[in-house]
């Protein structure tokens, strides 16, 4: 089916955790447009900046919600996904956040929190940072800010079980 044949849109070579990483080939596998596949779901990067809810908003209208992140190599896709539109790698929302209760994170899909991937020090903001962005400094680890800044976002396609 050809709906289904790999297209290798561009290639990327991200430097991660002080190793090279292989080349990442984003590719559609049947994705819809502007949207990426990784182990069977697909991603898109959101360049236009918008605050944490807002994102969630944003990727709700597409029938997605904010990334949850759950292995390395998950971590990995993404970065690559957003180094590959945005060379600067700025800070990007993710959908952790612990706008529910205070210290208790959770990913905006109602996902189980199996993986986390803190800057040393981080979460440190209280009451007054409660949402997660990624990519924070050189090590793409991330950190948590006040959910009123606005940032791009990366945005993932739900699956839905028949």
């Amino acid at each position: 089916d050809a709906a289904f044949v790999p297209l290798t849109v561009f290639s990327t070579s991200i430097h991660l955790g002080g190793q090279m990483s292989s080349w990442l080939k984003l590719q559609r596998r049947g994705c819809p447009t502007s949207w990426y596949s990784f182990n069977g779901r697909c991603y898109k990067y959101i360049s236009s900046p918008k605050t944490w809810f807002g994102a969630q908003v944003h990727c709700a209208s597409q029938g997605a919600n904010l990334v949850s992140i759950h292995t390395s190599h998950e971590q990995n896709f993404v970065t690559a996904l957003i180094s590959s539109f945005d060379y600067s790698a700025r800070p990007t929302w993710i959908g952790f956040s612990d706008t529910s209760q205070e210290g208790r994170w959770t990913w905006s899909d109602g996902a189980s929190v199996n993986y986390v991937f803190w800057t040393a020090g981080q979460p440190n903001g209280g009451t007054r940072e409660n949402c997660g962005v990624i990519n924070w400094g050189s090590s793409f680890s991330w950190s948590d800010l006040s959910c009123s800044y606005s940032y791009p976002s990366v945005c993932r396609l739900m699956i839905f079980h028949v």
